[in-house]
């Protein structure tokens, strides 16, 4: 197991073992009230590489490693290190629990921990708007890319899902002309149309 980790840098790892998937900054802070920096990168990658860092756009996800996996399933029956104190006593305490429940129930680190789909699309969303804020279209073709790991049917049928929230549309581009080969790659197929284009929030 990797040494020299921080309580921050365990925190950080462990942030990302619930998210369990690529995930940025931005994200992090509001979920967790931390964020990755270039220290805890490069504590976290020092003995072994913990965290995968990839480019989307003008800003960096960030998600475990299988090494990285293997920590934070390790750190979960690990028990409290000696001289732990609050607040990371309190912190692998409670790690603990989770371990112990996954071992007496057999079930799966990647079962327990595992993505879920709305809240990337929505995350995904959000970093492809930020300039232009909530309620702004953009194109399946911009969005399939955030989404690389995740099978399209399963993005497909979870798209069909959210257009019956009441902030979620999903529309054909209006000018067929205008999109690329990768717009009709992209779209979705729903009620026997192709939607292209995709709006979270009031307009």
């Amino acid at each position: 197991m990797p040494t020299g980790l921080t309580v921050r840098d365990q925190a950080s790892l462990f942030a990302l073992m619930v998210v369990a998937r690529p995930v940025t900054n931005r994200e992090l802070r509001n979920l967790f009230g931390l964020e990755i920096n270039a220290e805890i990168r490069r504590r976290a990658n020092r003995d072994k590489e913990l965290i995968a860092t990839k480019k989307r756009g003008a800003v960096n996800t960030y998600t475990l490693t299988p090494i990285g996996r293997s920590w934070c399933e390790s750190a979960l029956v690990a028990g409290r290190p000696d001289g732990a104190k609050f607040p990371a006593g309190v912190l692998y305490a409670v790690l603990d629990s989770v371990g112990q429940y996954l071992a007496r129930s057999s079930t799966e680190f990647g079962e327990f921990f595992k993505p879920d789909i709305e809240s990337w699309i929505r995350s995904a969303y959000t970093e492809l708007t930020v300039r232009r804020g909530p309620g702004s279209w953009i194109k399946l073709s911009a969005l399939r890319p955030w989404l690389d790991d995740v099978p399209r049917d399963v993005v497909d049928e979870e798209l069909d899902r959210m257009i019956q929230q009441p902030d979620v549309q999903l529309m054909a581009e209006l000018n067929q002309r205008s999109l690329t080969a990768e717009d009709h790659k992209a779209a979705v197929g729903i009620g026997g149309e192709p939607r292209h284009l995709l709006r979270i929030g009031t307009p």
